[in-house]
């Protein structure tokens, strides 16, 4: 087949087998494409159906791999893909191999894949990452093979003096995931939610070596969605920071209700909101130096648990008790109400937000 008709043809294919045909026709040979794996991707002229390890040995890199009758030589298609392919071509003494030839076909061949992105490099899923965060109707073909379940959204603080070299370390730890500078200038960038307790110590320990804070979204399945998340964490970044509640590896689930109590703008109507029986209890530690404001919240934060409780705040069970007892002496709490309860809880974050 000429080289030409080789281009011509190769414009025509749609799928990677088709190509790989091509491609053996091409070059009168049979040929394999692998990944680092060991997953054949697609083969022609050949019949192999599983390779040995050793083809995929680094040391093997001047080696032929034999099988049957013909050796394979290795050629790598793309080094900075995010699963390096490799390319296998025949060859036999009657045969040799043209390396222009193998190069040309190479060079198809990651034509091919950058057209249908079947097989991107990090910089190009980091590239659609951003635009996906800037303009959330970005095509996102690209990423979607990447998301093999749920996600989370991860948000960093600004940047500072060892940017580069925490931008490093970061991409070595969520890759293949996308990471991308945000126009807060901070970083962003997704986790598959089932991998989060296991990386979460490592974000702890880069977090307290560069002087950086994270910020983790609640778990979603939809990659489209990656801009709204993204502003959740930047939103709970900015509340904990006014409420002086930041540590090194926070949880948006925890700002949820402050980030909706920040969209109503009638700070009337949220102190109106509030249990009034709290502002009585406040008042009451304040006259009588007494701590039964924070115990109230302490065991409701801790689902009315006298045992819990006790032990948070290092108290005997027995003196709990009496606490709570004064406390629904002067409040009348029925701690069995969900609703009271909830009205409770929230009435402490209102607290909070509004700093009182």
């Amino acid at each position: 087949m000429q080289t030409e008709t080789f281009l011509l043809k190769s414009i025509a294919c749609t799928t990677i087998d088709q190509l790989t045909t091509l491609l053996a026709n091409y070059l009168n040979q049979a040929v394999l494409i692998i990944d680092e794996h060991d997953a054949i991707i697609s083969q022609g002229q050949s019949e192999v159906a599983k390779v040995s390890a050793t083809w995929l040995d680094s040391r093997q890199d001047q080696t032929l791999s034999p099988h049957n009758h013909a050796e394979f030589s290795r050629h790598v298609i793309n080094p900075q893909a995010l699963n390096r392919w490799y390319l296998f071509v025949s060859q036999s003494q009657e045969y040799p191999l043209d390396v222009s030839q193998i190069q040309l076909g190479i060079r198809v061949i990651n034509q091919f894949i950058d057209r249908y992105a079947l097989n991107p490099n990090q910089s190009e899923v980091n590239s659609v990452f951003a635009k996906l965060l800037v303009h959330p109707t970005t095509n996102v073909n690209l990423l979607q093979p990447l998301v093999t379940g749920p996600l989370v959204m991860v948000t960093t603080t600004a940047q500072s003096s060892n940017q580069p070299q925490f931008v490093t370390a970061l991409q070595d730890l969520v890759a293949p995931l996308p990471l991308a500078e945000d126009n807060h200038q901070g970083l962003s960038f997704l986790l598959h939610a089932t991998d989060l307790p296991i990386i979460r110590p490592q974000l702890t320990k880069l977090g307290q070596q560069f002087e950086q804070t994270f910020f983790i979204s609640e778990a979603f399945t939809d990659i489209a969605k990656s801009q709204e998340f993204r502003q959740i964490c930047r939103q709970a970044e900015q509340i904990a920071h006014d409420l002086g509640s930041t540590d090194v590896v926070n949880s948006t689930q925890k700002y949820n209700i402050f980030i909706i109590l920040s969209q109503v703008k009638n700070t009337t109507l949220l102190k109106n909101t509030m249990c009034t029986q709290l502002i009585f209890l406040k008042k009451y530690d304040s006259t009588h130096h007494t701590e039964l404001f924070e115990t109230l919240h302490v065991f409701l934060e801790n689902s009315s648990h006298i045992g819990t409780t006790a032990d948070k705040l290092h108290l005997h069970r027995n003196s709990l008790s009496k606490r709570l007892a004064k406390i629904q002496d002067l409040i009348e709490i029925d701690f069995s109400n969900p609703d009271k309860t909830f009205g409770l809880r929230l009435s402490y974050r209102l607290f909070n937000f509004l700093q009182l």
